[in-house]
């Protein structure tokens, strides 16, 4: 059940890789769908510096998935070479993103990302912003095609490629627009801070049910068994993740009944509680994408126990 370093770094790489793609989503689509009506509701100097901050934002993640996703792509030439040899990672580089699936998959992503975020511009133009959620939607869907499913083929694939979908849109707009909500937040009054907060949690809520019903449907067939849960990596990392999903849940709950609080006289006090809970949520749902990412590296739970039972 050991995993091993390589692997880890490769599953590191990929999360990281992931969540910036996941906040280039919640970003864009968020600015329509929460951010907006927070910062149109401020006209202070403050409101305008966050829709700054909100640009900023967006542009470093794209930084940093061009970044991560291009350690990855050396990570994966290595595995592929089966050498752990740097210039053998080297030589392999071309022929991979050339001759696969995954480095077709990676280009086509990272060009949408680009395109989103040059769309997107200042955020001024309302048709504007909605194209750039619609490109970071589309680089975010793309990427379950390198998913489990998508390898299987079959009914059963297609059901695996078509949850994973759901579900990292339903991550990106949940877990990738909490930074854009911490500045919202942080940077506007009480009442403009619930105008944004309350969109974002119905959001939200729709989110986590989506995220739930995919990732059991997931575990259903990757994983099958509680042997298989608890008896290879693939299932004990699952189950990391399972957990600190729970207390995502927990966390949003808790920030649900602080948003009621922002319209009434303890406003100030709520938002402040608020603001310093999305960090928390914000550092537990980037664990989750990274454990992610460490579980599409490993190979799916059923097997492993398959293979177990056979030996």
């Amino acid at each position: 059940m050991r995993v091993s370093a390589d692997l880890l770094l490769r599953g590191v790489a990929r999360g990281i890789h992931v969540a910036a793609s996941l906040a280039i989503l919640g970003t864009t689509a968020g600015y329509a769908l929460f951010a907006q009506a927070g910062l149109q509701h401020d006209s202070t100097r403050a409101a305008r510096d966050a829709r700054t901050a909100i640009v900023r934002f967006l542009r470093v993640s794209f930084v940093v998935s061009v970044a991560a996703g291009t350690i990855w792509l050396f990570c994966e030439a290595i595995y592929a070479t089966g050498s752990h040899r740097i210039t053998a990672g080297f030589n392999a580089l071309l022929p991979l993103l050339r001759d696969t699936n995954f480095g077709h998959l990676l280009m086509v992503r990272t060009i949408l990302m680009a395109v989103a975020v040059w769309v997107f511009g200042q955020g001024e133009s309302k048709m504007r912003v909605l194209f750039a959620g619609g490109f970071a939607a589309l680089a975010v869907a793309l990427r379950a095609g390198l998913g489990h499913g998508a390898a299987m083929g079959g009914a059963e694939g297609h059901l695996l490629l078509a949850t994973l979908i759901l579900h990292l849109l339903a991550a990106g707009l949940w877990l990738g627009g909490l930074v854009s909500l911490f500045i919202v937040v942080k940077a506007v009054t009480p009442d403009a801070a619930f105008l944004a907060a309350t969109r974002f949690s119905r959001l939200g809520v729709a989110c986590v049910i989506t995220i739930a019903v995919t990732a059991a449907i997931q575990a259903w067939y990757l994983i099958g068994t509680i042997a298989a849960l608890t008896e290879t990596a693939y299932g004990l990392v699952a189950l990391a993740k399972f957990g600190l999903f729970g207390v995502l849940i927990a966390i949003a709950a808790t920030n649900r009944r602080q948003t009621a609080r922002l319209p009434k006289g303890n406003g100030q006090h709520a938002k402040d509680f608020l603001y310093r809970s999305i960090v928390i949520e914000t550092a537990v749902g980037l664990a989750v994408v990274l454990l992610a990412g460490i579980l599409m590296e490993l190979p799916p739970a059923m097997d492993m126990a398959k293979t177990g039972m056979a030996g």
